[in-house]
């Protein structure tokens, strides 16, 4: 036999083990496209529902308590409606700042389409953007002058 709580939270009235919740769990989105790996997709749960689902044995029955310190935090995929038809996040290290929302973002950057590079052409595709964020730091770094923004 099961009893709603005033929270919309439901309970085996015997055992207490969280058998539902009326609305969706706060710390469901946890399991949103689990990390797998640096460059590889999170898992996708497929269903909002296994998210919620989890988040009910994990947190209300196992006992768990919320992430205290995580070291990573979830942000929209932008991409992701276009490419799998489903929202997804991408999980980043905590200090990466927020991304700009689309609507506020000053202008669209668009870049060359490098789904058809080989091998060859992405390695120096790689290189030539590491060299630009070498160059980019050493500028950075340098004296005011040599940025062009006083003189010597």
């Amino acid at each position: 036999m099961a009893k709603a709580d005033k929270d919309g939270i439901i309970r085996d009235r015997r055992t207490g083990i969280v058998l539902a919740r009326k609305d969706r769990h706060p710390l469901a989105d946890l399991f949103k496209d689990i990390p797998m790996g640096e460059g590889l997709p999170g898992l996708h749960m497929g269903l909002p529902e296994v998210e919620h689902l989890l988040a009910i044995h994990v947190f209300d029955n196992l006992g768990c308590s919320p992430p205290q310190e995580p070291l990573y935090k979830a942000v929209p995929d932008r991409e992701s409606l276009t490419a799998t038809g489903s929202d997804r996040v991408l999980w980043v290290p905590v200090a990466t700042p927020d991304p700009v929302p689309v609507e506020e973002a000053d202008e669209q950057i668009f870049v060359a389409d490098i789904s058809d590079y080989n091998a060859d052409q992405m390695a120096a595709l790689e290189f030539q953007i590491q060299q630009k964020k070498i160059a980019d730091k050493m500028l950075e770094q340098a004296d005011p002058h040599v940025r062009g923004e006083g003189e010597l």
